[in-house]
C-alpha cells in the first residue's frame, strides 16, 4: 500500500499535527485586527481632544474680555467712589 504525498489525508494529518502553528497564525491576525481597530479610537480622540481645545480657547477669549470689561467697571466704579468722597 502506497500512500500519496499530497493527498487529503496527509494535509488532514497536517492541519492536526501544527495546531499549535494555527493557533498562533490566528492570534497575531487577531492582535493585528485589534491594533488596527486601535488606531481608529486613536484618530477619534484625538480628533475629540482638537475640538475640545478649540472650544476651550473660544470660551478662554471670551472670559478674557468679560475680564477686561470687569476690570474697566472696576476702575470707573473706584473713581466713581473717589469723587463721591471728595465731594463730602
Amino acid at each position: 500500500m502506497t500512500t500519496r504525498p499530497y493527498g487529503p489525508m496527509n494535509f488532514l494529518d497536517f492541519l492536526r499535527n501544527s495546531w499549535f502553528l494555527i493557533a498562533f497564525i490566528a492570534g497575531v491576525i487577531y492582535w493585528a485586527a485589534r491594533q488596527d481597530s486601535s488606531l481608529d479610537d486613536l484618530a477619534r480622540a484625538n480628533n475629540r481632544i482638537t475640538s475640545l481645545e478649540n472650544r476651550t480657547t473660544i470660551l478662554e477669549t471670551g472670559l478674557g474680555q468679560i475680564q477686561i470689561k470687569i476690570d474697566t467697571i472696576r476702575e470707573d466704579i473706584a473713581l466713581i467712589k473717589s469723587a463721591v468722597i471728595k465731594t463730602n
